[in-house]
């Protein structure tokens, strides 16, 4: 666990570069800031548009942006995966580094289909405190398997036994995006950095875990790059990925959550 100063002097040396961003990106990194003081999952997507991933928010390559080195291969692994396969599950581990990633992150990759029939990526990044064996070797490996939830409920096993630590379902999606959107209209009109901290810690909207450092370099890792991709796809606790409509059987592949109705037969999915 962080001390609070530590956090808030991190949160310091970002917000002079948040000033001058986009505000959809910048709510998306505070959304993903908090979820790592919190060690709450991370949710996201990528697109995938002639055999390449592309960035959303930016529609640039996910390649684009990643620092070299051992997560780069890995999302090369990831974009060639997600070329090559109509549907699956891939899976890899980010170990912590001293100095650099204060936590384990453990990252899954499902193939599904928008309403549109377009192909994308839906992903999880489940943050802990642990360091698993063999690290590296975790960290330059994608896993990929079949997608079924027995092996996501395997996935959380194991991150389970190995942090000796419940998983959270994570904060509210809607609240935490309308905070997210609150401190990034108070830094765009200049208020005291300080001041937006101190707010902050009073309305819960930090945890108390520390954040991981950018690279020197400018350019993040594939796990950084993940970390700040997170306004995209419903936080678990207020959505659901579903295979297939259980009233027809017709390809959902998507996250939904209360009220979705099936394009086919129009079944509405009432909640779990």
């Amino acid at each position: 666990m962080s001390h609070p100063e530590s956090i808030a002097a991190t949160i310091l040396s970002f917000i002079p570069g948040w000033e001058n961003q986009d505000s959809k990106r910048v709510v998306a990194e505070l959304i993903s800031l908090s979820r790592e003081t919190k060690r709450e999952p991370d949710t996201y997507h990528f697109e995938v548009n002639d055999g390449v991933l592309i960035d959303p928010e930016t529609q640039k390559p996910v390649l684009d942006f990643i620092h070299p080195g051992i997560e780069y291969s890995i999302a090369r692994q990831l974009q060639s995966w997600a070329d090559n396969n109509q549907e699956g599950l891939a899976f890899w581990v980010s170990p912590p580094l001293p100095g650099k990633y204060p936590c384990a992150k453990a990252i899954i990759h499902r193939i599904a289909y928008t309403l549109e029939g377009k192909k994308v990526v839906l992903n999880s990044a489940i943050l802990f405190d642990a360091t698993p064996d063999n690290p590296e070797n975790l960290r330059k490996t994608l896993f990929t398997a079949e997608d079924r939830e027995e092996t996501i409920f395997e996935i959380l096993k194991w991150v389970r036994d190995i942090s000796k630590q419940e998983i959270e379902n994570g904060s509210n999606f809607a609240t935490i995006k309308e905070q997210a959107e609150y401190f990034a209209e108070r830094m765009a009109t200049g208020a005291s950095p300080c001041s937006i901290i101190k707010e902050m810690k009073q309305i819960g909207f930090l945890g108390q875990n520390s954040i991981s450092c950018s690279t020197s370099a400018g350019s993040p890792s594939f796990s950084e790059f993940i970390l700040g991709r997170s306004n995209i796809i419903s936080n678990p606790e207020t959505g659901k990925f579903v295979k297939n409509c259980g009233n027809c059987g017709t390809p959902i592949n998507t996250i939904i959550s209360k009220g979705y109705t099936c394009p086919k037969c129009g079944g509405i999915y009432e909640g779990c």
